[in-house]
């Protein structure tokens, strides 16, 4: 097979012949221990913020002589399930390792 243009390689893909090999990231166990620590320091990091957001928000609350504004609950609850979603995937990604 002859190339279409001058100069140009007869092979389609030259760049996946030999000596090229595909490399899966399963063969390197260092770069996933690596992002799964990573990837939990993150996930960490994240429920700390979460947990004292909601708490300076619950003691701000505690401080007034009235109920919590709407808004306020609403995000005292919001804040809630983010909190339980990030320890559920803490959680998950504890188990595949």
């Amino acid at each position: 097979m002859q190339p279409a243009v001058p100069g140009a390689s007869a092979a389609p893909f030259p760049f996946l012949q030999f000596p090229f090999r595909r490399r899966s990231l399963g063969a390197m166990p260092e770069f996933n221990t690596t992002m799964a620590q990573q990837a939990e320091a993150d996930l960490a990091s994240l429920l700390d913020r979460l947990k004292a957001a909601q708490r300076e928000l619950v003691l701000t609350a505690a401080k007034g002589s009235t109920l919590p504004s709407d808004g306020m609950l609403r995000k005292i609850s919001e804040l809630e399930g983010a909190i339980a979603a990030t320890e559920a995937l803490m959680q998950e990604e504890g188990v595949r390792r």
